[in-house]
């Protein structure tokens, strides 16, 4: 009998054909990708307009990393940083980005949170009506900030509680503050960068103090997650741990595109971005101002903010917080 090789590879092809289409095989770039996490979803909180405080995370949605990572992405948007821990808690995220301020408050109350990088020191600044050229004269005036639980209601408390004055804060979304200002409605604002430079820009009010002079070097946003998400699937967390310390330093190492694409995202013209962007420090690999976050805690201890905290354990609670050695493994 004479086999007809032809026929053969073409019945061995057609047999391989209908296995795939029964039982969905792959080709050799999705089984690839599906080595690592296939198809997972994530779900990421970032702080709205925050693009200068956490570069990583724009550089991370705006060139699609995790997808190239093999993760499908939900992205959330937050007014601010204890609108996304709230939503963390409850579990509509597993990650995000935003200040170190609600995230200390919720620990201390007995959440289990961690930090497992940094992503900016400094950064806010404070505007206010021209009539406003002391910190004295903030004494019984109005300053909006971005929410009870940030860092910049945060140092305004500290910077009240220092110089012994009173400050009226009431809170609002970050993009209404120089109108306000403007309408004669508030005193003033404290928000992130380029908010208040775009402000200043615009003819609305002065900087009367950025934040490095209300605490030099402060820790302001960083990523978190929660501790359940790191012990239960720490595949996910160093695996998108990674692709955000890619980001990152696309980002140092592309700073003309990164103007381009921050200016694009927020809305803002570049010399605005170029002027902004000097008010804030960025470091790699971003680890965390250990320091700061200590002094941070303690502030809100005096303001009453934080009130199950001794100053003799500050220390090791931001030890417990805080998980550098996830990013010392990259």
């Amino acid at each position: 009998m004479i086999i007809n090789k032809r026929r053969l590879l073409a019945a061995a092809l057609a047999a391989v054909f209908l296995v795939c289409v029964f039982t969905g095989c792959k080709g050799e770039t999705q089984a690839a990708a599906s080595s690592n996490n296939p198809g997972k979803t994530i779900h990421y909180g970032y702080i709205t307009a925050d693009q200068l405080h956490s570069p990583a995370v724009m550089v991370m949605k705006e060139k699609k990393l995790l997808e190239a990572a093999g993760f499908n992405v939900e992205w959330h948007e937050y007014a601010n940083g204890a609108q996304a821990i709230q939503d963390m808690l409850a579990g509509t995220i597993e990650f995000a980005n935003c200040g170190v301020v609600p995230i200390i408050i919720n620990q201390s109350q007995g959440e289990k949170l961690a930090i497992i990088a940094g992503s900016n020191q400094e950064g806010s600044s404070l505007v206010v009506t021209d009539s406003i050229q002391t910190i004295a004269d903030l004494d019984g005036k109005t300053i909006s900030t971005p929410g009870l639980g940030s860092i910049q209601d945060a140092l305004l408390t500290q910077l009240a509680l220092t110089n012994d004055i009173y400050i009226d804060r009431t809170t609002m979304d970050i993009a209404d503050m120089p109108d306000f200002l403007k309408k004669n409605e508030i005193d003033g604002f404290i928000a992130w960068a380029p908010h208040p430079t775009k402000a200043v820009d615009n003819g609305i009010g002065h900087e009367i103090l950025a934040s490095h002079d209300m605490m030099p070097g402060h820790q302001c946003c960083v990523m978190v997650t929660e501790e359940k998400t790191l012990a239960g699937d720490s595949e996910t967390v160093e695996k998108v741990l990674e692709v955000y310390l890619e980001a990152y330093r696309w980002f140092l190492d592309n700073e003309d595109e990164s103007i381009k694409m921050i200016a694009k995202t927020t809305g803002t013209s570049e010399a605005v971005i170029n002027q902004a962007i000097t008010t804030v420090i960025y470091s790699y690999p971003p680890s965390c101002n250990v320091d700061s976050m200590v002094k941070v805690t303690q502030g809100l201890i005096d303001a009453g903010r934080v009130t199950d905290l001794k100053e003799t354990e500050l220390g090791a609670f931001i030890d417990g917080l805080y998980r550098p050695e996830l990013m010392e493994k990259k």
